[in-house]
This record gives C-alpha cells, structure tokens and sequence, in this order.
C-alpha cells in the first residue's frame, strides 16, 4: 500500500486550492464556509483499501452580482487549466455545475450556482490515510489469504452400472435379478 499525505496536509490543499481560485473572481468576492467533511473512502475510486478519506470543504461565495455568474464561472474554468485541472463535467447552461480534476494530485473542485443568487466553490481530497501511511488493521487485510482446500466430494449414490440397468426395479427401491 502506498503512503499518501496526510488529512491535515489534505485539508489545508482543499483550502488553499478554494482560496485561489476564489481569487480569480472579483476582489468583491468572500468565502463563506457551507460546509466541510471528512468521508471515510467506502467505494474509492481507486479501489484501494478501507480506513482512508476524503477531505473536503465547499464555500458560498458572496459579493458576487447574480447578473455575471457566467462570467464567474469562466474566471474559475480558466484559473482551472491554469493550474492543471481538466474539466470533467460541464453542465452549463443547462445547470450552473462544472466539476474538474487535477491531473498532477487528483484533487476534485466544482463551481455551483442556483436561481437564488448563491454562487459556491468546493474541493474535494482523493482518499488519504489519516497520518499518511496505512493503518496496521489495513496492511493485515491486504495480505493475501490462501484459498480454502476444495472439500472432497463423495457421490451422492454408487455408480450405476449400465449392464444391470435394464434388471433394475425402479419401485421398490432394489434390484430385481
């Protein structure tokens, strides 16, 4: 199992990776905190084992005119593949959604904004062992088990053989010869 960075590392990207990109908005623009997880990797993307998580946080943007969010919205895609991030959703204009990944640390942000005027800018850890290194229960789970021996299996009735097959009484259980 590879080490990873740690939660605390984890958490302080997420933030930063916020805070930069809120930058590239208008200096009218504050983060206000929404939200902030700590999600246990229960079906990681990369298949790898349980006892690491996600970090992550998602900030509503305020001081932002409704009237520009498409702009905003631009000014976060272009900061994105500035800093090697690839867009892998684009929901506009259909929905106010975009959702992209960093090819160099595999760390996720999205940009959302509704009908009531909020305007929001999340990112999101890919999964990371607590201290950075794997957790001793999840080294033991990773090493391979033997398989169990093949039980032996005995015939449920002796072997029919053909040459008294036509002398066999089907009904009363026995031979008849």
């Amino acid at each position: 199992m590879k080490p990873t960075i740690t939660e605390q590392q984890a958490k302080d990207k997420v933030e930063l990776y916020v805070q930069t990109a809120v930058s590239a908005l208008p200096a009218t623009a504050e983060r206000k905190l929404f939200t902030r997880n700590r999600s246990e990797c229960a079906d990681p993307t990369d298949k790898g084992p349980q006892g690491r998580y996600e970090i992550s946080a998602t900030y509503e943007v305020t001081g932002l005119d409704k009237a520009k969010f498409a702009e905003y919205f631009d000014a976060i895609v272009r900061w994105w593949s500035a800093h090697d991030f690839e867009v892998l959703t684009d929901s506009r204009p259909k929905d106010q959604y975009v959702f992209a990944r960093n090819n160099a640390d595999a760390f996720d942000m999205s940009v959302q904004a509704n009908d009531l005027g909020k305007f929001y800018v999340g990112a999101t850890s890919p999964c990371v062992w607590p201290n950075g290194t794997p957790e001793p229960q999840a080294a033991e789970a990773e090493q391979p088990v033997a398989a169990p021996p093949e039980p032996v299996r005995k015939p449920r009735r002796a072997p029919v053989d053909d040459e008294d097959f036509d002398r066999t009484s089907w009904t009363d259980g026995g031979t008849s010869f």
